[in-house]
């Protein structure tokens, strides 16, 4: 009994301490100054790869959302007026403290928040070590299903990089400024505090 006991105590410490319990970090996002076709993110579209009227304000207004397999997200932002606003206003660096992860694997949704219709900038999962392949697939239907409704594309480009493959990257990689969690129009990085 007691090498069984044992047995489930090693297994559950294998799940690491992010996959057992939920867990609060500060998440910073550094995203590119334009979007990847070249329009600005707020703004006149590009025209001939040139931005039409560049401005301070075509920096992008930074939120994100939590997602995990099943549930509504939990969102970034903040409430004004019965607007949603980003706290990162104008400005291609966005640092949110006390992030609330339940559990893991956990997808995040980066977008560009807009009056109209908010803007896609990259999704990713999370991951806290080896997760069963059909959690994997309910929590990438169920980013989905997010994105559709908060970040509807309107060109086909926009609505073809929605049904990509999520990004898989191991919570630990993404710990330090200096860690390497690219994505195709930003990067990020974890902290602990």
């Amino acid at each position: 009994m007691l090498g069984l006991m044992c047995c489930a105590a090693l297994a559950f410490q294998s799940l690491g301490p992010a996959a057992a319990e939920e867990i609060f970090l500060t998440v910073t996002a550094m995203v590119d100054p334009v979007k990847i076709n070249g329009s600005p993110w707020d703004g006149l579209p590009a025209v001939g790869g040139r931005i039409v009227a560049p401005t301070a304000t075509n920096a992008p207004d930074i939120a994100f959302c939590v997602v995990l397999a099943a549930g509504e997200p939990e969102c970034y932002w903040r409430k004004e007026r019965g607007r949603t606003i980003s706290v990162c206003e104008d400005t291609t660096r966005c640092t949110i403290d006390k992030v609330r992860f339940p559990q893991l694997p956990a997808g995040l949704i980066f977008l560009e928040v807009d009056l109209v219709r908010h803007d896609l900038i990259d999704f990713v999962i999370l991951t806290g070590g080896n997760a069963p392949i059909d959690e994997m697939e309910k929590l990438e239907a169920n980013m989905r299903r997010v994105m559709a409704s908060l970040t509807p594309g309107t060109t086909p480009a926009d609505r073809e990089r929605r049904q990509r493959k999520a990004r898989a990257l191991p919570l630990e990689l993404c710990i330090g400024e200096t860690s390497k969690c690219d994505l195709s129009q930003m990067r990020f990085w974890l902290e602990r505090k």
